[in-house]
């Protein structure tokens, strides 16, 4: 449903998303910030195999759920939410830019220096990782509420765990920086639905799809 909106906006905020977000990958405005390893971040170590692989499977996960939405009203406040998860992150990239931990040699993994050419050393805290995860598994709850299968919904915590585990064995990521992203995550997810109810938004499109508010009897 909303195939078209959902195409249009797919491909504007990525055009957006990813253009900023490569300059300023690689360019900081400001001198970078050193942040503490934590024992966390000791005992993942950096592993590229198999986590690079498990990283990079979080654009799998936050990219479909979205596909799912019914209805304008949830497709335009998950829109508003993203939108905003966005514009904090990239104001916090300007103002406090961060370096990924990610080592220098980074051995023979092809899928790792893939990810290290793509993506440049900065816009490490927060984690855009954890942010949009978290944001996903609210709009997951949000979506589907109790009829989401609860084996369904701890293997999506599990599968999201392990790309947080991820972000930290390929040294995207520092720990803080895990924290700071999923914070701001649940702060958009909450924002954008605080003065709507889900229950209500999908009963009204529902009717309105079916048509049968217009339908007598």
């Amino acid at each position: 449903m909303l195939w078209r909106e959902k195409l249009c906006l797919t491909v504007a905020l990525n055009i957006l998303f990813w253009s900023a977000y490569f300059f300023l990958s690689r360019h900081a405005l400001f001198r970078p910030h050193p942040l503490l390893m934590t024992w966390l971040d000791d005992w993942a170590g950096f592993q590229p195999y198999p986590w690079a692989w498990i990283y990079e499977s979080n654009f799998l996960l936050v990219g479909v759920l979205p596909w799912l939405i019914i209805s304008h009203e949830e497709l335009w406040r998950c829109v508003a939410g993203f939108i905003l998860l966005a514009v904090v992150s990239f104001a916090i990239f300007v103002l406090f830019p961060v370096a990924s931990p990610r080592p220098t040699d980074l051995g023979t993994n092809p899928f790792m220096l893939l990810i290290a050419h793509a993506d440049g050393p900065l816009n490490a805290f927060p984690s855009l990782h954890a942010s949009t995860l978290i944001y996903t598994l609210a709009l997951a709850k949000r979506l589907f509420g109790r009829r989401l299968n609860p084996i369904l919904f701890a293997a999506l915590l599990v599968w999201s765990s392990l790309i947080l585990l991820g972000t930290l064995a390929t040294k995207q990521h520092y720990a803080i920086d895990l924290l700071a992203g999923g914070l701001i995550g649940w702060a958009a997810d909450w924002a954008v639905w605080r003065n709507g109810s889900r229950a209500a938004i999908a009963v009204a499109n529902t009717r309105r799809n079916n048509d049968v508010a217009a339908q007598p009897g």
